[in-house]
């Protein structure tokens, strides 16, 4: 059974209208009180939230976790971890992209850390990564899809403007960006490795 949590990890007004649970990560937890959004579960250091913004989102959210603002992960990783532990098996990471290029590169890791389960979205992209087995990519509206791995990876991809045939793919290749899915679908087969893919659009 399919049970989606929405993450926001940052302030952000795009917010998908997609159904699931939301959960606010640090100053994403201020992101969705602001929206009136009620959330399973507030968590983070809130080391930079403004005065005031604790008492809103205590106001929209089911339970609040203060972490030590000094640890070894990240408050995104750690909520990633406590949705997992939760049963979760789709999740949705929301404002993981742009600005600060070391967070958006570190929740871009996490969906290979956690390969099936997190996935990035804004309205302008979509990650995920796939590991072995035969993968159904829907095109959604998306009008590019780039491949890449984080290491080595065999995969073959039909369906496709540039079709690949069990094709070796490391982090070196960047050949692999600015596909696009020809119908409604594609199928991404991974023979080996992890690979991760990102829809996108202008």
């Amino acid at each position: 059974m399919l049970r989606r949590a929405i993450v926001a990890l940052k302030l952000t007004d795009d917010i998908p209208t997609m159904e699931g649970d939301f959960f606010g990560a640090d100053v994403g937890a201020v992101a969705l009180a602001r929206k009136g959004l009620r959330m399973k579960m507030a968590l983070g250091d809130f080391d930079s939230i403004e005065d005031g913004a604790m008492e809103l989102i205590k106001a929209h959210a089911d339970e609040v976790r203060v972490l030590n603002p000094i640890k070894d992960d990240t408050d995104s990783e750690a909520m990633v971890r406590y949705v997992v532990s939760l049963g979760y098996n789709d999740i949705i990471l929301i404002g993981g992209l742009g600005s600060r290029m070391d967070h958006t590169l570190v929740n871009i890791r996490l969906t290979v850390a956690f390969c099936g389960l997190v996935s990035l979205w804004d309205s302008r992209n979509f990650i995920k990564a796939y590991g072995a087995g035969r993968h159904v990519i829907e095109k959604n509206g998306w009008k590019y899809m780039s491949l890449f791995t984080e290491e080595r990876a065999i995969v073959s991809l039909d369906g496709v403007r540039y079709p690949l045939a069990k094709k070796e793919v490391t982090y070196r290749d960047l050949y692999t960006s600015s596909n696009e899915i020809l119908s409604t679908s594609c199928v991404l087969t991974v023979h080996e490795g992890v690979v991760i893919i990102m829809q996108c659009r202008d």
